[in-house]
């Protein structure tokens, strides 16, 4: 079989052509896709304890814009400088950050799970112990590496630098309470204030600290964030410089495991409205944060409490038509949270049916 092109609508022909040239050639080789990481801008140092941590974002896109799926590993890079005769250290040019920086450690990507909190990235790194004399200030910056082997270009640099850290506060202790956690520990003198550290029990290690508290002599703080149901463990450090922060090390931690036993408010300002037949009931709603609903009873003159309501009520109102004229009988409501604490009842109110 054969075409005569010359019968062909001229653009069909043209397509026909395109396809005949085409078939048995290929086309030069397309090199794979890359996948460079986006350069971390946000990178921080700060000393807690022996150690230096390097905090940073996760990294989520490639340098053009597209979804990264994962890292294959972290680099840091560490250049040591003079320290300066007073204050923080300068920011260092980046030509001589990379002309003096070495290669200071490689997280693999086995390790970088356990480097992660959250969206945030820490990595922890030793400082020699004793501090050497002089100290020097130390400048580090990051290098993240895709799944595809791609690097990223370095960071923005942070820098710090050490000092003999504070001895570590004390007699930490977690309490629950209706209102959060209250973490207390014994204050530590000359110090700023203080770094507190929550992690969940399932968690292996602290992120960063949940709330800085500022002034020395402070020994407490509540944890209103924390949730019922929830397992967690505190810990406390003692703070000597805010930036970058220089805190002791991880104090002795404390656990609590946060169980709802704490019954809402009472029910108040109960009102009873007579009329012939039954007895309207109303009372101040609840704004308990876990309010579930209430709970009426009733008693006869003189008689024992039973309760009236069989499941609770979602509103601040009952109306009881189970009265008979020319009786009294007395009120009063509790309230009942979704773990099902029930509040003391409120004050009796007293109903003369007409």
């Amino acid at each position: 079989m054969s075409f005569d092109l010359r019968r062909l609508p001229s653009a069909f022909a043209l397509c026909v052509l395109a396809l005949l040239a085409g078939c048995g050639k290929q086309g030069n080789p397309q090199p794979p896709l890359r996948a460079v990481p986006a350069t971390t801008q946000d990178l921080k140092a700060h000393q807690q304890g022996p150690r230096l941590l390097l905090d940073f974002g996760y990294p989520k896109t490639t340098a053009a814009g597209t979804a990264l799926d994962g890292l294959r590993a972290i680099e840091v890079y560490e250049s040591l400088q003079p320290a300066p005769r007073e204050g923080a250290p300068p920011a260092l040019d980046a030509k001589l950050f990379t002309a003096s920086a070495q290669l200071q450690q490689t997280l693999a990507e086995g390790d970088v799970g356990g480097a992660t909190f959250g969206d945030r990235l820490i990595l922890s790194l030793p400082l020699p112990e004793p501090l050497e004399d002089p100290v020097r200030a130390r400048y580090y910056a990051v290098r993240t590496v895709g799944k595809s082997g791609d690097r990223s270009d370095l960071s923005n640099v942070a820098a710090v630098l050490p000092k003999v850290p504070p001895a570590p506060p004390t007699n930490v202790t977690a309490t629950a309470r209706a209102d959060g956690i209250f973490v207390e520990w014994t204050p530590v003198e000359g110090v700023l204030g203080y770094g507190v550290y929550r992690r969940g029990a399932q968690e292996r290690a602290f992120g960063a600290p949940v709330q800085l508290v500022p002034g020395a002599a402070q020994r407490s703080w509540l944890d209103a964030s924390a949730r019922f149901g929830q397992d967690y463990i505190y810990a406390v450090t003692a703070i000597i410089q805010p930036n970058p922060i220089i805190e002791s090390a991880i104090s002795g931690t404390d656990e609590e495991r946060y169980t709802d036993r704490f019954a809402p408010p009472v029910p108040a300002d109960l009102v009873a409205l007579t009329d012939a037949g039954r007895v309207r009931l109303v009372w101040r709603a609840s704004e308990a944060e876990d309010f579930a609903g209430y709970v009426v009873y009733r008693r006869d003159e003189g008689g024992a409490w039973r309760r009236l309501s069989e499941q609770a009520l979602p509103t601040p109102e009952y109306v009881d038509t189970t009265v008979a004229s020319g009786s009294t009988y007395g009120y009063r409501v509790s309230a009942v949270d979704q773990a099902g604490n029930e509040s003391g009842p409120g004050p009796e109110v007293r109903a003369v049916v007409p």
